[in-house]
């Protein structure tokens, strides 16, 4: 049961940052200071994790994808935390500091992945 709500509490969570992201697409991309083509691969490895999140997908797997994203998305935070580096993050469309509010945003991703990666530890590899 704890499995099927972090997923789909992660679906939700990943898919209202793509909507805010792609609603704002062009502020978003400005605020990662990047072209294009790097703010829409965000925007598309975003909403494919949360598909993925509804997906049959076994939980592994999405806590395998989840577990990345969230870890890049806390160490750039953290990072950006540890320098006193406060750049404007749209990370659901609506412009806001990085802060520990947007930091737990990211680490909530995170744990979400861990969760999953724990509740199917090595099982996913079985049938090999």
């Amino acid at each position: 049961m704890i499995p099927l709500l972090v997923r789909y509490g992660l679906a939700v969570l990943l898919a209202v940052a793509v909507l805010g992201k792609a609603r704002r697409f062009t502020a978003f991309r400005r605020s990662l200071a990047m072209p294009v083509a790097g703010a829409l691969a965000i925007l598309i490895v975003e909403a494919l994790a949360a598909v993925l999140a509804l997906s049959p997908a076994p939980h592994f797997l999405v806590g395998l994808v989840a577990t990345g994203l969230g870890t890049a998305f806390t160490a750039v935070q953290t990072y950006q935390l540890a320098v006193g580096e406060r750049s404007v993050c749209l990370c659901f469309g609506k412009a806001e500091r990085v802060s520990w509010r947007t930091w737990a945003r990211a680490a909530l991703v995170l744990a979400a992945g861990l969760v999953l990666l724990l509740t199917q530890p090595l099982t996913v590899f079985d049938g090999l």
